[in-house]
């Protein structure tokens, strides 16, 4: 019996450190920004063609490309953000704190950019 409950709470913290471990990754394309020696990305948050959905782009301060951009779990599953708030929180539960917001008006488009500081450990 001991060997079934110490079997089962090692299979517990096993799984659990594996998802502490695995969440703490934002992919953009296929670069995990985690993994980069920068401290600071800005999240630009505008309308979508879905009127249901938000674009989201985050400027890490890559080379511009005219490839479309792809932000991604630590499984590399595509992320479709419903809201700026949306977005926050995936940055946040994936090791980015919200700095502050700059609203930029370009005619009738408002862009948010959000600035995130990776956490500190």
């Amino acid at each position: 019996m001991k060997k079934i409950i110490y079997s089962a709470l090692l299979s517990g913290f096993f799984f659990m450190s594996t998802n502490v471990a695995s969440a703490q990754h934002v992919f953009v394309n296929d670069q995990d920004i985690n993994e980069l020696d920068i401290q600071y990305v800005e999240l630009r948050v505008g309308s979508a063609l879905n009127p249901t959905k938000v674009r989201v782009y985050v400027d890490y301060g890559q080379a511009f490309s005219l490839k479309r951009q792809l932000i991604m779990t630590a499984d590399k599953k595509p992320v479709k953000f419903n809201s700026a708030v949306h977005a926050l929180n995936f940055m946040d539960k994936n090791g980015w704190d919200y700095i502050e917001i700059v609203a930029v008006q370009a005619g009738e488009t408002t862009t948010f950019k959000y600035v995130m500081q990776k956490t500190k450990e």
